[in-house]
Parts: C-alpha cells; structure tokens; sequence
C-alpha cells in the first residue's frame, strides 16, 4: 500500500491556485533538510513531530545528526527513522550534511549559518526565527504544548516557502512569539505542570483530535479520557492526522485504539459511535456526564450534537476557509455563549436564491453580492455585525460569487469536503489544550473567547474575540430546561431530562 499524498496537495493546490500534479512534482524535488540542538529542554521533542509533519508532504528529507550544537543520539535517529518508515517507506530520512540547494531548518537558538529557518519550543509557546533574527533567552522549560507549536508552525513556514502562493494570500514574518494559552507574545510565560484530567470527553479523533492526542502524550498528562469516534483509521489519515501509521491503516485500526496506544499513562474510555450514541448512554446510565468536552468535528450539525451534552466547559477546535489553512477555537458554555450561539443554521428556505441566503447569513449588501467576481476584501467587512466578521473573515480573498458554495449555500453537494493537514490541524490542537490549560489553572478566566487565524499568516493581534450569547439562541430560549438536564446527569444513574 503506498502512501496517499492527495489530501495535502489538494490544500496546497486550493492554497496556492495550481493543479495537483503540479505541486506533486515541485514538492517531491524539494530538498529540506533539518539540524537540531538537542540539549535545549523541548527540542528532542518537537524534532519527531517536525520530520513527521514534512513527511506528510513529499519533499526528499534529510538530517544532520552532527549538525547543532551537539550530536543528537543513535536512539533518537532510530525513533525517528521508524517514524517517517511508517508514514512512506519509499521516502526515508537521509542522515547527511545539508545537501546543496536545500531549504536548511534548525530546531534551537543557534541555528548555522546556511538554516533560512529556525524555532524553538519556550514553556507551552514557540519562538520562530526567520534568518538574521536571533532569539532571547528562553523563559522556561519547553513543553509537549510548546514542541508541537513549534514544529506546526515551523512546517507552515516551509509551506509557504515552496508551494508557490501568490503574494496576497500569505505573509511571511521574521519573528513570531506566540504561547496558546495566553494568546500573548511572551511564550515561556505559562510553563506549568498540566493537573491530571478527570471528567473530559474528546469528541473526534480525526485531524484535529489526534494533534490533540499527540499533545497530550507528550505533557505526559494523566487522569482519565473518554474518546468518542466511531471510525477506524484509513489509508488518506496516515498524511493528514498527527498519529498512525501505513500498517494501522491497512488494519484499519480503530481510532480510539490510537488514543489508547498513544496515552499509556491515561485511563482510555474508548467509546466507538457517535456523540449522540454517547449521549443516549448517559441519559441511561451507562456512561459518565464529562464536565469539559474536546471538540474535533468537521459539521455545523456534528457540534450541536457535541452541545447537546451540555457539559460545563467545551472548547471546540476547527479548520476550513477556502483553502483549509484557517484554524480556530472556540470556548462554549452551557448556559452561552453555546456552540450554537457560534454556529448558528445557514438559512435554507428554498424560496430565497443564494443571493439571498448570503445577503441574510453574512450581512453584505446584495449589490456587492453582484459584484461577484471582484475578491472579498477587508474593506467589505466595515460596517458589519463582529459575528458577520468573524463568518466572512476566513474567506478574505476569495471571489464573492464562490462564497455561496465555500459556506454549503448551495444545491450543490457534489464536492464538499475541505482537505485540512496536519500542521494546520496540530495548531488548531494547540489552541485547544492551550484553552484547557488556561482555563484549568485560572490562567484565564471570564468571557468565552473565539480566536481564529490563517496558517499562511500565523497568530495575529487580532484574532481574538470575546463571545456573548446570541440572542434567541436555544441555550437562552430553553435555559430552565438545559439546566434540568444538566442536573440530572451530574447524578452517576436515574431518569433523564431531555432537551432539544
């Protein structure tokens, strides 16, 4: 069974305006080569996530063991190897100086001379360093958190410097500092030890779910998870989650078995149907009422019904946008501003055209809606709703007249599925634990926050905003009711309360 690179070219086709053909050879004559300083806290670490993230796209990879600012280990490169084996057997890992025209990444604050690139895990953020910029002293130790931003973003990095997107549609900046559990710049500033994990359901083990799994085991956390997923791992998975290999999708290993695999110091409830099914059990009795909820599905519908568990805190992951590199989180309460509050039904009425249904669910007037073959621009979300803003933002640059099909409001249904990829997914991930950190530990507190930015142009100042409840939404309209259910399910049995 070889390996199956359509969905990351199909997001770097979308991404970049160019046949997946074309990319394929492109990126299977680029040569990235990788050097590491492996005495840094956090670097050996990221190191297996970076080669593994670069596999899944089919660049020709290299590594210099001798190559940092000292050797990294025989033990190491064996694990590493075995990684990108069971990711493509056909494309190993050359261990070797860098080779000539090679894109030369390095993990570390001493990158050497010929690296274009570089980053370093600090506490449970990254730093990424375009060439000529140097780092700071690193605040903290760098943690699981903190290597897996940092290998996401520096392969978003390597993205954009070899699939050709045009100019408009991506920025690239010398210097990022970026922590996910306080949104802020300064990533060693939270560096604490993640408590043990009692009362949580992880909703989805596909993309975003498994960089959430990945994250997880490598803060070693402990405690105990109950996966809902009712799928089994499949030959496209291998290049586009962060865990599972060619022999598990051959198996079709199911994904909660991957969770199980991958969390050893985790007490694994592995639930293998759906987020309904789940519900249905506590309702019986059978199942334990989660407290917080680790959304990872891909549909408007699939998370209402992770709402519907009413659970005290959920933090939903997501990626999307017109080329599948927008990511997001966003922090949900029962009582609101709910996961419904945030995704709220597209108007369907079939007797408004999808003029119409865009002009009622995105707020732009209906004679820019004709102008549709002229981009959407920053210019055109001046004047509108902050939740008209946040639905139309992830499209920036697309043409107007597309955005019908990009938002489902349209007939057709032909071609809806939006490739996503792990490096995207994994800082999607990233946001998540990084929430459920901060929320944990009182690194945060107050109003629920939506933060979304594109991969292609990294964390920006303004992708975080604060949520309310929308007025008329059902956690408002039906509030005595959701608290009733809510009620009756911190209680381990009885009879049920249903709620819509």
């Amino acid at each position: 069974m070889g390996t199956d690179y359509s969905r990351g070219l199909r997001l770097a086709g979308a991404a970049a305006g160019a046949d997946t053909l074309t990319l394929q050879e492109t990126l299977s004559s680029t040569r990235v080569h990788l050097t590491a300083d492996p005495e840094i806290p956090g670097v050996l670490k990221s190191l297996p996530v970076l080669v593994a993230d670069l596999r899944r796209l089919p660049f020709q990879l290299s590594l210099d063991p001798l190559g940092g600012t000292a050797p990294v280990s025989d033990e190491v490169l064996a694990d590493v190897q075995a990684l990108v084996a069971g990711i493509d057997p056909d494309r190993p890992l050359r261990l070797a100086s860098a080779p000539t025209g090679c894109l030369h990444i390095h993990l570390g604050t001493q990158p050497p001379p010929s690296a274009v690139l570089s980053g370093v895990p600090d506490g449970h953020g990254a730093r990424i360093r375009h060439a000529g910029h140097s780092f700071p002293q690193l605040t903290a130790p760098g943690s699981g958190l903190g290597a897996v931003l940092t290998a996401a973003c520096l392969t978003a990095e390597v993205f954009k410097l070899t699939v050709g997107l045009r100019a408009d549609t991506y920025a690239t900046t010398p210097v990022v500092d970026f922590c996910p559990v306080t949104l802020g710049t300064e990533p060693g500033a939270m560096a604490e030890t993640v408590p043990e994990i009692t009362d949580t359901a992880l909703v989805g083990a596909g993309a975003i779910g498994t960089g959430i799994i990945l994250i997880l085991e490598l803060l070693g956390v402990t405690g105990q998870l109950t996966v809902i997923e009712p799928e089994s791992f499949e030959p496209p998975n291998v290049t586009t989650y962060s865990i599972g290999t060619l022999d598990d999708a051959a198996a079709l290993l199911h994904k909660t078995g991957l969770a199980r695999r991958h969390l050893p110091r985790m007490d694994i409830n592995a639930f293998p149907y759906t987020a309904q099914d789940f519900i249905d059990a506590i309702d019986n009795g059978t199942e334990r009422w989660p407290t917080t909820v680790l959304g990872s599905v891909h549909s408007i519908e699939a998370r209402h019904e992770i709402q519907r568990i009413h659970a005290d805190l959920t933090l939903d992951g997501s990626t999307g946008g017109p080329a599948g590199t927008t990511l997001a989180l966003h922090e949900a309460l029962a009582h609101g501003p709910c996961l419904r509050c945030y995704y709220p039904l597209p108007p369907t009425p079939s007797s408004l055209g999808a003029e119409q249904r865009l002009h009622a669910l995105t707020g732009l007037p209906l004679h820019r809606i004709a102008r549709g073959d002229t981009p959407l621009t920053p210019a055109d979300l001046e004047g509108l709703s902050a939740e008209q803003r946040s639905t139309l933002s992830p499209y920036l640059g697309a043409s107007v007249c597309g955005l019908s099909n990009l938002m489902g409001l349209t007939d057709n249904t032909a071609d809806d599925f939006h490739p996503s990829t792990a490096f995207v997914a994994q800082q999607a991930a990233c946001l998540v634990v990084g929430a459920m950190i901060a929320r944990s530990t009182g690194g945060v507190s107050g109003p629920m926050r939506h933060v979304e930015y594109d991969a292609r142009f990294g964390p920006w100042y303004d992708m975080t905003t604060l949520r309310r409840p929308r007025p008329g939404c059902e956690c408002q309209s039906e509030a005595d009711v959701i608290a009733a259910v809510r009620e009756h399910r911190r209680r381990p049995h009885g009879h049920s309360v249903r709620a819509r």
